[in-house]
């Protein structure tokens, strides 16, 4: 995946930073929810779009979008949100998808979200190492 603009958390509640991570992509392209939870808010922000998802005790957002959903729908991982839309300051090319993750008002990284396994080797029959 990606990023064309690092997670930055600001050193204060107000203070500079970047709230989230930027993921270049074309206008029009499909936004999906990258886990199970609840539409909490779909619509404008100061002119642009944004859905928020509730998964438990943390919340995703994830705009420009034009929301396919709305508040209270039910979603599961890979679920359509709505489309990517252009204009987003900042993005070096036509759109990005700015993707933000919170726990009560922190600021967290998405992207330490996603676990790293580490590969192994499974024995084949016989006892050799694939």
């Amino acid at each position: 995946m990606a990023v064309s603009r690092a997670f930055e958390r600001p050193a204060t509640p107000f203070g500079p930073g970047h709230r989230g991570v930027d993921l270049p992509a074309s206008p029009g392209e499909q936004v999906r929810a990258a886990a199970d939870g609840t539409v909490s808010f779909a619509g404008p922000i100061a002119g642009r779009g944004v859905v928020t998802i509730t998964h438990g005790d943390v919340r995703t957002t994830y705009e420009p979008v034009w929301p396919a959903v709305a508040v209270g729908d039910v979603l599961h991982a890979g679920d359509l949100l709505g489309a990517l839309v252009a204009g987003h300051t900042g993005c070096p090319v036509l759109a990005c998808l700015h993707w933000g993750l919170l726990r009560g008002s922190d600021y967290l990284n998405p992207l330490a979200t996603f676990r790293r396994v580490a590969p192994r080797l499974l024995p084949l029959r016989g006892g050799t190492i694939r």
